[in-house]
């Protein structure tokens, strides 16, 4: 199968690769139906992605998925669109491991066989611009380096001593410039602030867009992603259906809103394929819980809007109430934080549901930040297969819990206390794990089936 397609991918974090990632594809999006896609285990920055394409952003990450898998799923999101453009994670070659190849950009690269344009700082650069380049392609000649992106520009005469270095030196070619303080994105403790919660989002997404589209040249972008090689299709690879399910049409209420905005497409998509209905609903601006089946609360910033969820009692009793019926609920890292008895914000006290006796504390320091492989223990209520996601949290729950039964034993990661995560009772378990159904399979079906 055919689809142009690049990867953005940086030298290194902090280069302004996702800004200027979304400003090629806000800018291709005026003429083109862009595809959009994040490598790495990532809520933020595919939020930013759908703003500036007005299409979903996928996640392809090497841990969470096996070849197969990762090439369905970057074939669905690029069916009937017109070009891809893959946002990397942190350098080109940085992974789970300083060696090996598993959860880097340049593994994603290999296998959907597609071009690379890098992303480089400059500030204080010149000749060494060129050795960076050079140096990134010699450490793994199978990845196809293209191009270049000149980040922090101090002014013409700073790109003219780039460019003859550059182009002295290498074989890659220079695709654009951005000068010095051009671009910019403001960031939080999580990463950047999702473009959700911000009402100028169209704006910052323009002016993305028209700094991007008169600093690159947009056309030699195409012009690489046309040289991606044909991909073979896969079908049946990413996650499990239970063809049986498709009739019981099961309901899932999912909070979605500024505080509760961190799912991944291929979750929801695989309980819809599974036969599942979602239910949206916004309890940060006082919407109470649908009647529903089920319910999956995703993560994001409840820490940001205590007062909101904790003044929201409605929403809050009913999500009590669905529990005491034994209606399955599902919580990650800020669902496991609301299903708390409290969440504290510098000293504060805001109540929650109170299902479990725990609050959750926040604090200044990262307390989870990994990769995740768990193994369901026998208390989990529809899961049996090891599974495999991510954490990143600042906050820990209060006190640690003791002599709790767990949903998960974990076997790469912290979890919530001596390496076991996911506090269950009842039909309800809250956790720091995050799932991808490419590590999870049968996470979608199984939960389903749980509810017949």
């Amino acid at each position: 199968m055919k689809i142009p397609r690049v990867v953005i991918a940086g030298t290194a974090s902090g280069v302004g690769k996702t800004s200027i990632s979304c400003g090629i594809m806000k800018a291709l999006s005026k003429k083109k139906n862009i595809a959009p896609f994040k490598v790495g285990p990532d809520f933020i920055d595919p939020i930013y992605h759908r703003f500036a394409t007005g299409n979903f952003s996928r996640n392809l990450d090497t841990f969470f998925m096996d070849k197969d898998a990762l090439t369905e799923n970057f074939l669905r999101g690029a069916e009937k669109k017109d070009i891809a453009i893959i946002e990397g994670v942190r350098g080109l070659y940085e992974g789970i491991d300083p060696i090996e190849e598993i959860g880097s950009t340049s593994h994603v690269s290999k296998i959907l066989r597609t071009p690379v344009i890098l992303v480089m700082n400059t500030r204080s650069l010149t000749k060494s611009a060129a050795a960076y380049i050079k140096g990134f392609q010699s450490l793994d000649p199978e990845i196809n380096i293209r191009g270049v992106i000149l980040n922090q520009v101090r002014d013409d005469t700073h790109f003219k001593k780039l460019e003859k270095a550059i182009e002295t030196f290498t074989d890659v070619e220079i695709v654009g410039s951005v000068q010095r303080g051009a671009i910019s994105l403001s960031s939080r403790h999580l990463g950047l602030v999702p473009l959700i919660e911000r009402e100028d989002r169209e704006k910052v997404m323009d002016d993305l867009g028209k700094e991007i589209e008169s600093s690159i040249d947009l056309d030699k972008i195409k012009e690489i992603a046309n040289e991606a090689a044909d991909l073979e299709e896969k079908e049946g690879k990413l996650f499990q259906v239970n063809s049986e399910l498709k009739n019981n049409k099961i309901t899932v209420g999912i909070p979605f809103d500024k505080a509760f905005s961190f799912y991944y497409k291929e979750n929801i998509e695989a309980l819809e394929e599974n036969g599942a209905k979602i239910k949206y609903f916004k309890p940060t601006e006082g919407e109470g819980l649908p009647d529903a089946d089920s319910y999956y609360i995703g993560g994001g910033y409840p820490e940001i809007y205590p007062d909101y969820i904790s003044n929201n009692k409605c929403f809050l009793n009913d999500l009590k109430s669905a529990f005491e019926e034994s209606k399955p609920i599902y919580g990650e890292c800020g669902g496991l934080m609301v299903l708390s008895k409290f969440i504290e914000v510098e000293k504060k006290r805001y109540p929650m549901a109170g299902i479990f006796d725990e609050g959750t504390l926040m604090k200044k320091s990262k307390q989870g930040l990994s990769y995740v492989i768990a193994q369901p223990t026998e208390k989990h209520f529809f899961l049996k297969d090891e599974v495999k996601g991510h954490e990143f949290h600042y906050s820990k729950m209060e006190p640690l819990p003791q002599n709790k039964d767990f949903a998960y034993r974990i076997l790469r990661g912290k979890g919530i206390n001596s390496g076991m995560d996911g506090l269950i009772k009842n039909r309800c378990i809250g956790s720091y794990l995050h799932i991808h159904v490419g590590g999870a399979p049968s996470w979608a079906s199984s939960f389903l089936e749980s509810v017949c």
